[in-house]
């Protein structure tokens, strides 16, 4: 059975992009942040001098997440290299680097800043190897929050947090996977018209 797969784009027209890093028990992308103190990964027992700067991934290019319908149904979206990037970069030109939510509910205005934001060009010497992160993608989107808000920081330590998810909105085009477009040239190729109309059609499809 072939799966719906969209791709979400940015139409700027309608302010399209990320609003707000929400800080989440289930990211969305799977990929869950760390926590730092002096440039190290915080022991729960380090509660001196803590820099309170948490790093995570905000966006990962080409990745499926897996969504669903009203009536049930699944599907599959994911962000092309070009969107996380544009994202990124209308996230702070628009002045969205300050205040979050929790688990896309409870907002918290202020205390929680974005202080770093980059996207990995080369896994291989990307600095969030240094901060513990593995096998980073490349095209994805790193952000650093700087955490002055106690509940909030609280809650990370306690991992009652884990990660990021974006909230936005953006242009959903649909996109046909591997096997569904192999099926519709299946039924392209089982009909009655004739080489020509075949080879037309198939290049339509696969759009040639």
């Amino acid at each position: 059975m072939s799966e719906l797969l969209v791709e979400l784009k940015i139409n700027e027209d309608n302010d399209n992009g990320v609003s707000t890093i929400s800080f989440v028990e289930n990211p969305a992308i799977q990929e869950d942040f760390m926590y730092f103190s002096n440039e190290e990964i915080i022991k729960l027992q380090d509660v001196d001098n803590e820099m309170r700067i948490v790093t995570g991934l905000a966006m990962i290019p080409n990745k499926k997440i897996l969504r669903r319908t009203a009536d049930g149904k699944d599907y599959f979206v994911f962000f092309s290299s070009e969107t996380v990037k544009r994202s990124s970069e209308l996230f702070l030109m628009r002045s969205n680097h300050k205040g979050t939510t929790v688990n896309h509910d409870k907002f918290i205005p202020d205390g929680v800043t974005v202080v770093e934001s980059w996207i990995v060009d080369n896994p291989k010497l990307d600095k969030s190897i240094h901060l513990g992160f593995k096998d980073v993608p490349q095209g994805s989107w790193m952000v650093s929050y700087k955490v002055d808000n106690d509940e909030l920081w609280s809650d990370i330590k306690n991992k009652k947090v884990l990660g990021f998810s974006i909230e936005g909105t953006y242009k959903p085009v649909e996109f046909k996977s591997d096997e569904a477009l192999e099926m519709e040239c299946i039924e392209i190729l089982d009909s009655c018209m004739s080489d020509e109309e075949i080879v037309s059609a198939i290049k339509k499809k696969l759009e040639l």
